[in-house]
């Protein structure tokens, strides 16, 4: 019984043979009713701490919910424009090929042609000057 006495007044315990007195009858149905008021109390606080807490997080669960759209559409975005670079730098890298071929092709022509005047000049240039002695 002594856990019994933090929940409130403890009622009285009717004892003898005699049966409860209307005084005492009296006391402790207000004594119930004190302790009924008090739990009725406590859960008036609880009810309306929990609806407090449920408002909290249904208003954390719309701006996480705004977030995560806002989140879905920016990587929308981002998947649209890393797959167009993704073409363009297909694209670009074709057209760079194809230059460098081009390029190279050019290159090679110039090189030859460089090379033959080089040689054709040599061969002129030890027939004009005379042999040193």
């Amino acid at each position: 019984l002594g856990d019994l006495d933090r929940w409130g007044p403890r009622l009285p315990q009717v004892s003898g043979a005699a049966g409860p007195r209307p005084g005492d009858e009296k006391q402790s149905a207000a004594e119930l009713d004190l302790v009924l008021q008090r739990h009725q109390n406590l859960q008036e606080k609880l009810a309306e701490e929990m609806l407090g807490l449920a408002r909290s997080l249904k208003t954390n669960t719309l701006a996480a919910q705004s977030v995560i759209k806002k989140d879905n559409q920016t990587l929308s975005h981002s998947l649209k424009m890393a797959d167009q670079n993704l073409e363009k730098l297909k694209t670009e890298s074709e057209r760079l090929e194809q230059h460098a071929q081009k390029s190279v092709n050019w290159l090679l022509w110039a090189m030859l042609i460089v090379v033959c005047f080089i040689f054709i000049s040599m061969i002129l240039f030890i027939r004009i000057m005379p042999k040193l002695k």
